[in-house]
């Protein structure tokens, strides 16, 4: 269960690369609560102020930065992985989630399940729409950590600048397999890891209906390829750091879940003997 390496201090490039790319197991650095700012997709048709705001355009979310509108954003991606969250749309929050993994990780969740209790991709997809709706609100997330840079303009119209800000940049549903189709393909037939390849993000605009949606694309430009340098190597290990400290969170939850699964089969066993 344990993923993530003990010894991230002393990791190099080749092996951090490796692991944040998915293709090696093994296990964890120090907890932190520090978490990075969020590249999403703006859905808002203005701010708390009342500003006038664009649907569909990219905007850097995190605590004390400012918030910086673009239609495009470059996204070079250091860690590639996954997690599974249930949000209950009642409550207004998310009520289990599971480890953040890679896709040879066994995806343990808060509850001593597996993917929040939903059934494994292809199962799921094949189900009825109508068994499907009980898993309304488990969502497979893709987490795509890695460093933006855009120039754009603030909710007041001023321009503005965001310069190798790293950040984690979430994809689903339509867009969950661009990523892999756009740039870790492309860049494993030229022999190149997808850390060193700068790509151009932008929103395709989808309908569904009524239904008005955005799906993520990725635009790598593999004539100006870039080695990763000291600061990268940071950035790689201050994430897997941050996926431990969730991933330890979870895994207490999970032991913690089994154990009271246990105790609860073996009450129900004692009180079937006493009454037989």
């Amino acid at each position: 269960m344990n993923n993530l390496p003990t010894n991230v201090q002393d990791m190099d490039a080749n092996q951090l690369t490796a692991f944040m790319s998915g293709t090696t197991n093994s296990s964890a650095p120090e907890n932190t609560n520090e978490l990075l700012p969020l590249l999403r997709i703006n859905h808002q048709e203005e701010d708390d102020d009342g500003n006038e705001l664009k649907k569909g355009l990219f905007v850097l979310d995190g605590k004390g930065i400012d918030k910086v509108y673009s239609k495009e954003v470059t996204f070079r991606a250091l860690g590639d992985f996954m997690q599974y969250l249930h949000y209950d749309q009642d409550a207004q929050k998310t009520i289990n989630r599971t480890i953040i993994h890679r896709m040879e990780d066994e995806p343990i969740d808060e509850t001593g399940r597996l993917r929040c209790g939903r059934p494994v991709g292809k199962e799921f997809h094949a189900l009825p729409d109508d068994q499907k709706k009980k898993y309304t609100g488990i969502t497979c997330f893709r987490y795509l950590y890695g460093l933006v840079s855009y120039k754009g303009e603030t909710a007041t119209g001023e321009t503005a600048q965001v310069i190798e800000t790293p950040c984690l940049f979430r994809t689903k549903g339509a867009s969950f397999l661009n990523f892999s189709d756009e740039v870790i393909k492309p860049a494993k037939a030229q022999n190149t890891p997808f850390q060193n390849v700068h790509s151009t993000l932008y929103n395709e605009r989808m309908r569904n209906g009524g239904v008005t949606y955005f799906k993520s694309h990725f635009k790598p430009d593999f004539k100006k390829t870039v080695e990763l340098s000291p600061s990268d190597i940071e950035v790689m290990k201050h994430i897997i750091t941050l996926i431990k400290g969730v991933n330890d969170e979870v895994r207490r939850k999970y032991d913690a879940s089994l154990k009271a699964i246990d105790q609860s089969s073996q009450d129900s066993a004692l009180v079937d003997v006493v009454s037989g």
